[in-house]
């Protein structure tokens, strides 16, 4: 998750999206064969916002039900860089009070509500 000033900045899903149509997410993505999850992290900041964090923490792994470990989220401060979306892609700025309210994905409100809550961990 991407931070400045109280805001967290999010991706608007496409409503023909594979993955949480029409919905709020974090920026980021699955890991490629052999990649750390920071690598991933670092890769697909550069490929979806042409941005490289100047630091991360990782701050939650989400885990499925039967406890199975699906992703680690990851927090990192906004610098006030340009940022620069791929086409398609509607970014948000929405502060942490907001988040109730929006259409998040059950992936993402189960992480950012932990998150908010001072756990390290969320369930699917």
């Amino acid at each position: 998750m991407i931070e400045a000033d109280g805001r967290l900045l999010l991706e608007l899903r496409a409503p023909d999206a594979r993955r949480a149509a029409a919905s709020l997410t974090c920026f980021g993505g699955g890991r490629e064969p052999g990649e750390t999850a920071e690598l991933a992290l670092l890769r697909e900041l550069s490929e979806e916002l042409a941005w490289r964090p100047p630091s991360w923490t990782a701050c939650c792994d989400l885990r499925g039900t039967d406890g199975r470990w699906i992703a680690r989220f990851f927090r990192c401060p906004f610098d006030g860089r340009s940022i620069r979306c791929e086409p398609g892609v509607v970014p948000l700025w929405a502060p942490w009070p907001s988040l109730p309210g929006l259409p998040l994905s059950p992936w993402h409100a189960s992480v950012l509500a932990a998150v908010r809550d001072g756990r390290a961990e969320a369930r699917a």
